[in-house]
């Protein structure tokens, strides 16, 4: 599935840092994170599905459809947008706690922006 499609069918056109980032695999950020992508030969790496799975209806902790997941630790959490501002802010969602209790936590994880998330991972990674 190309990239305008992916979005498409998400709801979500990413912000152009996200969209290079997507399209170079030798964008660090592969290496720092399960980053999700369109296509991979990893089930958990592809970008719809992961979404898919994270929204049907038959889910025990279903998603409502202003998260849109874009990346993971590996551990069962996300990074995903939130679609209800704009531009979309992310919020790290923990597989611990329900989306309510991830959404309204006073100390919850958020950023302004994928750039912002971005340079967090970046210097994380580089500390």
């Amino acid at each position: 599935m190309d990239l305008a499609a992916a979005e498409a069918r998400l709801g979500i056109t990413l912000p152009e840092r996200h969209r290079q980032a997507l399209l170079n695999p030798h964008d660090p950020v592969h290496e720092w994170c399960d980053f999700l992508v369109p296509g991979s030969p990893h089930r958990l790496l592809r970008w719809v599905e992961v979404n898919e799975l994270l929204h049907a209806a038959d889910s025990l902790s279903r998603w409502p459809s202003f998260l849109v997941a874009f990346a993971s630790n590996g551990c069962g959490d996300y990074f995903a947008y939130d679609l209800r501002s704009e531009p979309s802010g992310v919020v790290y969602v923990d597989p611990d706690y329900t989306i309510e209790e991830n959404l309204t936590a006073e100390d919850r994880l958020v950023y302004g922006s994928f750039e912002e998330w971005y340079e967090s991972r970046r210097r994380h990674r580089n500390s």
